[in-house]
């Protein structure tokens, strides 16, 4: 049997030390609670490539209801890329959005990985970049408020229901939200995340996002679209670096989202 006759499987619970040594060869940083939420049913389908016992190949898919679906995790192992691993995972993950009668499909694209999804009818929408800065913000006072808006707000931000992953988010670390907006944060492998953050004015993600970077030290990573020059000024001001460059793509039709009201994404996972 050859590499490209693998058959895709389910990924499970136990193979999580499997999936993180593949994030760890690529640098991510993913930690096993990110891939145990994934593997919730309710929340992603979690595809694998199995070779000689170890996992080669990862994609995950995320279904926001039937408006959007978010793929991600598509990784492979060095030993094994340039031998359509990755287009077999992505192929069968769209293959699932389309039972499921999902309307759009995004992601967030690498150098490495644009090409491929060209070639599967996914184009270009427009920038993400990840940040990060070092150290934490001294002690800094917040305000918080009902959950609910901060549902609500997401929504309308992001084009489609994202309401069961940031309560799973929430239940990791506790959220900050005043009148405007929300903020979330999380520990991950090589540096905490800030994210997801929505407000309705610069002024409040200054004063969410600034409650989040008092919660840890060290090194800290934030994801945002630069088509929201309020979120590059503010990750400026607070001493963010531009770190990396990603692509999001979008499979037609594409769902309204509001740029203005996104600070810091949920994850190249999640977006």
């Amino acid at each position: 049997m050859s590499e490209l006759d693998l058959p895709i499987r389910r990924l499970s619970a136990p193979e999580i030390p499997m999936c993180m040594e593949l994030s760890r060869l690529a640098g991510w940083n993913q930690t096993v609670e990110d891939w145990q939420l994934l593997l919730q049913p309710a929340i992603g389908d979690c595809l694998a490539i199995h070779f000689d016992g170890r996992i080669v190949a990862t994609t995950t898919l995320v279904c926001y209801g039937r408006e959007l679906a978010w793929l991600g995790m598509v990784l492979t192992h060095p030993d094994f890329r340039r031998q359509g691993l990755a287009r077999r995972l992505v192929e069968a993950a769209l293959t699932i959005a389309d039972k499921k009668r999902v309307k759009t499909v995004k992601l967030d694209a690498t150098d490495l990985g644009l090409p491929l999804y060209r070639s599967l009818g996914f184009r270009e929408e427009q920038t993400v970049e990840r940040w990060s800065r070092s150290g934490t913000l001294s002690a800094y006072s917040h305000q918080t408020s009902h959950q609910t808006v901060a549902f609500e707000l997401d929504k309308e931000a992001f084009g489609a229901d994202r309401t069961p992953i940031l309560q799973l988010l929430a239940n990791r670390a506790t959220p900050y939200a005043n009148e405007d907006g929300f903020a979330k944060c999380r520990p991950g492998s090589r540096a905490a995340y800030l994210g997801p953050c929505l407000a309705r004015s610069p002024e409040s993600a200054n004063r969410l996002s600034k409650s989040c970077l008092t919660t840890s030290p060290g090194e800290w990573y934030w994801d945002l679209l630069t088509a929201n020059n309020a979120a590059v000024h503010l990750a400026t001001e607070l001493n963010f670096q531009r770190q990396r460059i990603l692509v999001r793509m979008v499979k037609v039709p594409d769902i309204s989202v509001n740029e203005s009201l996104i600070y810091a994404g949920g994850g190249f996972e999640l977006g």
